[in-house]
């Protein structure tokens, strides 16, 4: 099965360069779009993984087989899940692999990785963590397309707004400002 990796992570990338690694596991080509998406009338069997990806896909470029690694638990969706769970004293965050569809991480949750954080938890702490866990579900989710199982969604549900980028950088840089102080 071909493989096409939607992100925002740039060539050469060390954890990109990883995903490709496993993508390849299922024998078919595999290519990369970066801050880009499928042209719309891709071929439906194959596999789209947006892995740490910055956009939305449009209702005309979805696919059958379209999954995408949310670097935040099901309660903070969109932009700002590391900072978020800081923000909330959270003692653990999560990274999060749903099937994508029309909203704002909104698809089918397939699965829910968790993992703790502490006092000294930072946002790029926190994020480098989700970046080897949202891996680990590509890994997951090869290995279940290559042994042909069927990819059934979990039934944990979204909550909560999605955040949006511009309000995730105008907290982020309030936290720093506070931070150094």
């Amino acid at each position: 099965m071909d493989v096409c990796i939607l992100t925002s992570l740039a060539y050469g990338d060390h954890i990109l360069n990883l995903c490709m690694d496993e993508c390849e596991r299922l024998g078919g080509d595999v290519w990369v779009e970066i801050d880009g998406l499928p042209d719309a009338g891709t071929n439906d069997d194959t596999l789209y993984i947006s892995f740490l990806g910055d956009y939305i896909v449009p209702k005309n470029h979805l696919k059958k087989h379209m999954y995408n690694t949310h670097p935040g638990p099901p309660g903070y969706r969109g932009w700002g899940a590391r900072l978020r769970t800081l923000q909330d004293n959270k003692k653990q965050h999560a990274v999060t692999l749903h099937q994508i569809d029309e909203g704002v991480d909104t698809g089918p949750i397939i699965k829910t990785e968790y993992f703790p954080v502490d006092e000294l938890s930072t946002t790029d702490s926190i994020h480098a963590q989700a970046e080897v866990h949202c891996l680990r579900m590509v890994r997951w989710l090869i290995t279940q397309y290559k042994e042909g199982k069927k990819i059934v969604p979990s039934g944990e549900q979204w909550s909560g707004k999605p955040m949006l980028k511009k309000t995730y950088v105008k907290q982020l840089k309030m936290k720093q400002k506070l931070d150094s102080k």
